[in-house]
């Protein structure tokens, strides 16, 4: 009832202020990485979790996945707190975060693949998992930062084959194995000639991001590039701008 009210009422309204009062009353504002209770819901992020997230500066911000290869924008390295976050979203229940997290993506991929994508798409999760979880967390993020940017997130990959989690796979070798033919493209019209910004929430190994870059471009996409929020330690120089990206892998700490 009190979210339904708040959605009637416009900017500049004094009710704005009395919901945003209510909302936080009966909905206390909780930090999207750590989850622990804020005084006001600010951007979403603690103080003690917004000094420590560990972002990837500008020249490890851009990195190469896959064998073609593609490159992505990573906003951070998968460490605490982020990794409590995702974690929270994926298998906590909490959908909310994918919002606050969306922006960072948002603002990577602004400052590393500017003019490089008109569209933007996402990895799914199998049905499986949708149906267990009650959403998908790689949606969430692409509609959030969709929204930023005025388009639509597209729903242009289906999983069709039911793999085991990829986070249960420490094997870079064994990641590829896993998600090789899983993803299809069902409209491959809807596709065709297309240039495709590919989000999900981390890249560990790039895996499962090449392959459904894969499948987009073998389906008739002119372009894909990536991004996600968090990403693991790379073993090589990253993906500069200007240069040509060599096949290198990411390895968690």
């Amino acid at each position: 009832m009190i979210q339904n009210l708040i959605r009637r009422k416009r900017n500049g309204d004094k009710t704005v202020k009395i919901s945003s009062y209510l909302l936080d009353l009966f909905f206390p504002p909780k930090c999207a990485f750590c989850g622990k209770l804020m005084d006001t819901a600010g951007d979403g992020v603690c103080p003690a979790c917004s000094a420590a997230l560990p972002a990837r500066e500008d020249e490890n911000a851009l990195l190469p996945i896959g064998e073609k290869p593609y490159p992505c924008a990573v906003a951070f390295y998968y460490e605490s707190p982020v990794k409590e976050g995702v974690h929270a979203l994926k298998f906590g229940g909490k959908p909310w975060r994918a919002r606050i997290f969306a922006r960072y993506i948002v603002q990577t991929a602004a400052e590393q693949l500017s003019g490089r994508f008109d569209a933007v798409t996402y990895v799914p999760v199998s049905p499986q998992r949708n149906f267990r979880r009650g959403y998908d967390q790689a949606r969430l993020l692409a509609r959030a930062a969709g929204r930023a940017w005025g388009v639509p997130a597209e729903t242009t990959l289906r999983k069709i084959r039911h793999n085991r989690a990829q986070s249960s796979l420490k094997d870079p070798g064994q990641r590829k194995q896993n998600v090789k033919h899983a993803y299809a493209v069902p409209h491959p019209g809807r596709v065709a000639g297309r240039r495709f910004l590919l989000i999900d929430d981390v890249a560990t190994t790039g895996s499962t991001l090449s392959a459904c870059a894969d499948a987009l471009l073998s389906a008739g996409a002119a372009s894909v590039v990536c991004a996600a929020l968090a990403g693991g330690r790379r073993a090589a120089p990253p993906c500069g701008a200007g240069k040509d990206c060599q096949v290198e892998k990411f390895l968690e700490n």
